[in-house]
């Protein structure tokens, strides 16, 4: 079964309907379709760093995290390694980290779709990895 993993992007589109209709219809047709396959949905933590900034923007991610909709993965020792593998492949640092943690953890989860506004980065960081999808929002 195909994971459908959140990006930052993706996230916050959700949280922030308001900023982009288009992308935040995008993203729901995104999470229909996955509850309509039984696909389950994961949100990296790592996009959680992306998207905490305080300054009253937190509250919004929280609410949609409290639908229950998705389940947070946490980075742990495997997921970390396969980032890290994955930047010194692409020869790039951490500059694109939390871009090779979204990786890695579709990648620790068998594989699935990523959900996203800039897909370059993303699919950079998965060549070679055909179980992982990248898709623009």
């Amino acid at each position: 079964m195909a994971v459908l993993i959140l990006d930052t992007e993706a996230l916050s589109a959700l949280a922030r309907p308001h900023a982009s209709r288009p992308r935040h219809a995008r993203v729901r047709a995104g999470l229909r379709s996955a509850e309509l396959r039984g696909n389950p949905v994961r949100v990296p933590a790592a996009v959680l760093v992306e998207l905490y900034t305080g300054r009253g923007r937190d509250e919004a991610i929280d609410v949609v995290l409290a639908r229950r909709f998705a389940r947070v993965v946490t980075t742990g020792l495997r997921i970390a390694r396969i980032a890290g593998h994955l930047l010194a492949d692409a020869r790039k640092g951490s500059e694109m980290a939390v871009d090779a943690l979204v990786v890695a953890t579709t990648i620790r989860l068998g594989g699935g779709l990523i959900l996203t506004h800039d897909p370059s980065d993303l699919e950079f960081l998965a060549a070679g990895h055909p179980q992982v999808r990248v898709v623009a929002i």
